[in-house]
């Protein structure tokens, strides 16, 4: 090993800015001294987006669930349920006491098609629901997109779940489940995706989330389903897969604005304005998805999602019709036709509005916001065939850009890596986010998916090509 002092030597100029940090240094004071050192720990202890902050112990909650743990390599687990062996005897037929952790509310069962109840789920959710971390903006879903969301064919009347106050009868709390047939490398598994997660934020001290996911979680156990898929952007035990969120501006000057995007420093305005273009002439011609290309589409949305190990898997022409059929001001989705009439490609997207938050950007009350749902090609007919479906989705996504920003009115286009997502998200000017989404199985192992992202180190991400999930979570 070579002597550092000797390199020292060999090079003044470290020499120098050695001794100028150390001169520097012996100038703070000793409570200046302790907060860099405190600062220096922090940064060395900071924990990458699929990295725990806490030690399992610490996961009060989770590590009495049926999840993956943390610390636990799991080697003895094969793919599979988890515990295998719990039946409806062991379900309680009571709904969980809520006396245990806030007196005097109650439970109730939610009906989005009542509109009352879906007035009420809208207005919680519009004022207490997830907002971006330098709380600028906050999901304004739509009565409509909601409906829409928490209520596919096969949902049960009890999975819409909500705590009430007694006196005053306001809604409080909600969460939501529906029916979601996956499939996991192989295997098919019949579960449901938990949603829409939320808790008034007078209430949030009471440590309601629990509470709402062990009720969810006996509602749907019922009915005799053991497994379920959600998402979320911090690290639980203990994700099946990490993916991270990207943006294309469309509206710069509206997203500039309000503070969304900045210029960077040498940057000047006209150029990120330019960068951002969206074309006006579409590449290919589109109809609206109806029921007429149902068949056609459903056959190559089976095909396209065979590159992916986990897959939503739709039995009925009732589920996709419901999933894909457009709706003014919630979804867009497009077939492309050949010469002969028949479907070679399948694209949609769905619209949130944000709210603004805070007295800043008072001009400038809404932002509204596309992200690609689903979308599959024959280009994707073989799983070699990265080249071409790169080309055709290029095609398809500077589509979606031009009808997203001139016919829809959005500010921006998100989408996640996953998908074949990576195969365009450079191409078409998407800048990676800062947000990270984890993928959770409960009561179900299996080895971690790609989700279109790779870790260098735990603050160094870089972009795949390809991913193995094929599930998109609204």
């Amino acid at each position: 090993m070579s002597d550092p002092n000797k390199n020292n030597e060999a090079n003044p100029d470290k020499v120098n800015e050695l001794k100028k940090l150390q001169e520097l240094l012996s100038q703070l004071t000793t409570e200046q001294h302790d907060e860099l050192k405190k600062k220096h720990q922090e940064y060395l202890n900071k924990k990458g987006p699929d990295e725990p902050s806490k030690t399992m112990e610490e996961f009060l909650f989770w590590k009495t669930q049926r999840v993956p743990q943390f610390g636990d390599e799991q080697t003895s687990l094969k793919q599979g349920p988890i515990d295998a062996k719990v039946t409806l005897a062991d379900i309680s037929k009571e709904p969980v006491n809520l006396s245990r952790n806030i007196q005097g509310f109650e439970w109730c069962t939610m009906d989005s098609s009542n509109d009352d109840h879906l007035e009420e789920i809208y207005t919680l959710l519009n004022e207490n629901y997830v907002e971006d971390l330098s709380s600028m903006i906050r999901f304004d879903y739509s009565k409509e997109f909601l409906k829409w969301a928490i209520s596919p064919p096969g949902t049960k009347s009890d999975w819409q779940v909500g705590i009430r106050a007694i006196v005053s009868k306001k809604l409080v709390a909600f969460i939501s489940a529906v029916p979601l047939h996956l499939k996991i490398n192989t295997a098919e598994v019949e579960s449901v995706e938990i949603n829409f997660l939320c808790v008034h934020k007078k209430l949030r001290s009471k440590r309601l989330a629990p509470v709402l996911i062990k009720e969810i979680s006996r509602r749907v156990a019922l009915y005799e389903i053991w497994q379920a898929l959600y998402t979320a952007g911090v690290v639980l035990p203990k994700p099946i897969a990490t993916a991270r969120y990207t943006h294309r501006p469309l509206n710069w000057d509206k997203l500039h604005d309000v503070g969304v995007v900045a210029v960077p420093e040498g940057v000047s305005e006209e150029t990120m304005k330019s960068k951002y273009v969206v074309n006006k002439k579409q590449n290919l011609k589109y109809v609206p998805f109806s029921e007429e290309y149902y068949e056609e589409t459903a056959i190559l949305f089976k095909q396209h999602n065979q590159r992916y190990k986990l897959q939503h898997i739709f039995k009925t022409k009732e589920e996709f019709l419901h999933q894909f059929l457009p709706i003014k001001n919630v979804l867009s989705s497009f077939v492309t036709l050949n010469d002969e009439g028949k479907v070679t490609d399948f694209i949609s997207y769905y619209i949130l509005p944000f709210n603004v938050l805070g007295e800043k950007h008072k001009t400038v009350e809404t932002l509204k916001v596309a992200y690609l749902f689903h979308y599959c090609s024959d280009c994707a007919s073989t799983l070699d065939n990265d080249r071409s479906l790169s080309a055709r989705l290029g095609l398809l996504i500077q589509d979606m850009l031009t009808d997203a920003f001139y016919k829809k009115k959005c500010d921006m286009f998100n989408c996640l890596t996953t998908q074949d997502n990576g195969l365009f998200i450079e191409n078409e000017n998407f800048n990676m986010g800062s947000g990270f989404l984890n993928f959770y199985l409960f009561n179900y192992f299996t080895e971690k998916i790609n989700g279109g992202v790779s870790k260098i180190t735990k603050d160094n991400w870089v972009l795949e090509k390809t991913s193995e999930v094929g599930v998109v979570m609204i």
